[in-house]
C-alpha cells in the first residue's frame, strides 16, 4: 500500500476516464486490502484526495517485528518506545502496520540534522524486521503538528510517505502526543491524518501532475 501513489493513481485514472467514482468514492483493490478514495476536485481536475488507509495493526507478529528483549512499554496491542541503539546512536522505536511494517522513533534532535542515510538503512536490515521496515524519525513541534523523515525499504529516504505519516499519527496517537487529527509535514509537503484511536486511519494530502511523457519500449 502506498498512500501518496494511491491519490496519484485516483488523479490520473480520474481525469483520464479510466474510472469514475461513485458516491463513495473510488475503491481501489491494494495487496493491504481495499482503499476507498474520495477526490477533492477544482473544476474537472483532481487536486487532492482523501484516503481511508484502514485500520493500523499494532501486534508484533502483525507488523512483523521480532523482539530481542521482553518490551517494557505496551499500550494496548501496541509495543511502544522499544530501545534499540545503532552506531551509537539510541533509539525508542514504537511499532505500526499500515498494511506495511514501520518503525516510529520520536526524537529531540532536529530531524534535518539526524544521520538518517547511516541509520536508516541499518534499522531497515536489522534482524528484528523479517520484512525489513520503513523508519520515521520525527520532531513533536505541538499537538496538532509533526516534523518528519522517512527511510522507505526498499527505496532509501524519499520526500514524503503516506502509509508513514499514518504510522507516525498511530504512535503520537497512543504515546499522547497529537489529538485525533494532525499536520504532519514531510521534505515534500505536509499530509492530514485522522485517528479516532480505534477505526481506520484518514490520509488527506495534495494530488498533482508534475509532467507527461510517453515511452517507447525495448
Amino acid at each position: 500500500v502506498c498512500g501518496n501513489g494511491i491519490r496519484c493513481f485516483a488523479k490520473y485514472s480520474i481525469e483520464r476516464g479510466i474510472a469514475r467514482p461513485d458516491g463513495l468514492g473510488l475503491r481501489v483493490e491494494t495487496l493491504a486490502g481495499i482503499q476507498t478514495v474520495i477526490p477533492m476536485t477544482e473544476g474537472k481536475n483532481v487536486v487532492g484526495a482523501r484516503v481511508a488507509m484502514g485500520q493500523p495493526r499494532l501486534r508484533p507478529e502483525d507488523v512483523p517485528v521480532i523482539l530481542d528483549a521482553p518490551p517494557t512499554e505496551r499500550v494496548g496491542e501496541a509495543v511502544v518506545n522499544y530501545p534499540v541503539e545503532i552506531e551509537n546512536t539510541p533509539l525508542r522505536l514504537s511499532f505500526v502496520s499500515m498494511g506495511n511494517p514501520h518503525a516510529v522513533a520520536f526524537i529531540e534532535q532536529p530531524v534535518h540534522q539526524f544521520p538518517l542515510h547511516n541509520i536508516g538503512p541499518q534499522m531497515e536490515h536489522h534482524s528484528m524486521f523479517p520484512k525489513r521496515v520503513n523508519f520515521e524519525i520525527v520532531n513533536v513541534e505541538s499537538k496538532g503538528h509533526l516534523r518528519a523523515r522517512v527511510w522507505e525499504r526498499g527505496s532509501g529516504e524519499t520526500m514524503a510517505c503516506g502509509s508513514g505519516a499514518c504510522a507516525i499519527a498511530v504512535a503520537a496517537r497512543i504515546l499522547g502526543l497529537t489529538d485525533y487529527k494532525v499536520d504532519i509535514t514531510l521534505p515534500g509537503g505536509t499530509l492530514n491524518i485522522e485517528w479516532d484511536g480505534e477505526g481506520e486511519v484518514y490520509l488527506e494530502g495534495d494530488a498533482v501532475e508534475v509532467f507527461e511523457g510517453e515511452w517507447g519500449g525495448s
